[in-house]
């Protein structure tokens, strides 16, 4: 018995879709954040500057919104975290940063 032909949309293969790139930043990383470039971040008042180093990058987690492609960021604060008199502690700040400014901070 002869095999139907599949039919013409079942003959292309869909194209394969990969996430967007997020840039390895690594563990130590200075974060200057501009208001807008960071979100979600509630021990600062929004609209701040902030300025972080990078414990982790979420990878797994991107939002995206008219700003951009946004990825979850823990870190500590800088410089008072890294302050003498300030015991070692685990990253204390969370916050959502764009990934464009990941990425630019990688190439500087």
């Amino acid at each position: 018995m002869p095999v139907p032909e599949p039919e013409p949309a079942m003959r292309e293969r869909p194209p394969h879709l990969t996430g967007p790139a997020i840039p390895d930043v690594p563990t130590g990383t200075l974060l200057r954040l501009a208001p807008g470039e960071w979100s979600h971040c509630h021990a600062v008042p929004a609209g701040s500057r902030l300025d972080v180093t990078v414990s982790r990058v979420h990878r797994n987690v991107v939002r995206r919104d008219e700003a951009g492609l946004w990825v979850w960021v823990v870190g500590h604060e800088h410089p008072a975290c890294g302050w003498a008199h300030v015991e070692r502690h685990p990253p204390c700040r969370q916050l959502m940063v764009r990934v464009d400014v990941l990425a630019r901070a990688v190439a500087s």
